[in-house]
């Protein structure tokens, strides 16, 4: 059943990444991956292995919150497709992008927890952690059902 007389509801529940907290999450996630970056490299000093590992992770949390924010204005327009042809809002990689985004802000989390109790710059390592814990959770609420519950 397709065309312009089927009403939305009929597609399933619009995707968890279609909300105004995705993109709120969306744009935390880059603001704090250049926090984290910047710590990294400040911290680079102290141990190498854990500078770079904290730079890089810094960047895999740039390129999830750019990709989220892609992910966020497809969605958003999606829905106001004027002739569905699918139920384009049912997908798989929904759980995927919740925990990613899970792992890299729990990660960005505890690295910023470590280095704040072996660095003297201490209220920076402090902000980065309130904006990570933050950010998951704002991850938790736009979590989206297990397999079985859509509708």
């Amino acid at each position: 059943m397709s065309g312009p007389d089927v009403p939305p509801s009929d597609f399933g529940r619009p995707p968890s990444y279609s909300t105004r907290t995705t993109l709120g999450l969306a744009l935390l996630s880059m603001a704090a991956s250049l926090l984290h970056g910047g710590l990294g490299a400040t911290d680079y000093p102290l141990t190498r292995a854990g500078g770079v590992a904290y730079i890089l992770l810094s960047g895999l949390l740039l390129v999830y919150g750019v990709l989220l924010l892609i992910r966020y204005a497809e969605a958003r327009d999606a829905m106001s497709d004027p002739l569905p042809r699918t139920a384009m809002y049912d997908t798989a990689h929904e759980r995927g992008n919740f925990r990613a985004g899970l792992g890299l802000h729990g990660a960005s989390l505890l690295f910023a927890l470590v280095f704040a109790a072996l660095h003297q710059v201490l209220l920076w390592h402090v902000l980065a952690t309130l904006l990570s814990g933050y950010a998951i959770w704002l991850l938790l609420r736009t979590r989206p059902p297990r397999g079985g519950q859509r509708q």
